[in-house]
């Protein structure tokens, strides 16, 4: 999830509402903003990228290219995917 800047205040606010210690986001020296999740998931071929035909539009990539899930910012994709992920809504 690199490329994204945030204050360590709003990472905090965002780790408030994400409820697994896993998916909580925290800082790698460089890469950037990351959780154990999501490195898990990068690790078995997920991307985040950026729609090529609709612009600031963010996807998530599965291991087989197939897109899962999208949203206007990588944090909101990621926020989503963790719910995806543990069956929430």
């Amino acid at each position: 999830m690199e490329e994204i800047e945030l204050t360590q205040e709003e990472i905090n606010e965002i780790n408030k509402g994400i409820p697994f210690v896993d998916a909580k986001l925290y800082w790698k020296e460089g890469y950037g903003w990351t959780s154990q999740y999501w490195e898990k998931l990068y690790k078995m071929g997920w991307r985040m990228v950026e729609s090529e035909k609709e612009p600031g539009v963010f996807l998530a990539v599965n291991e087989k290219g197939a897109t899962i899930l999208s949203a206007d910012s990588k944090i909101s994709l990621f926020k989503l995917l963790v719910n995806f992920m543990v069956g929430g809504g």
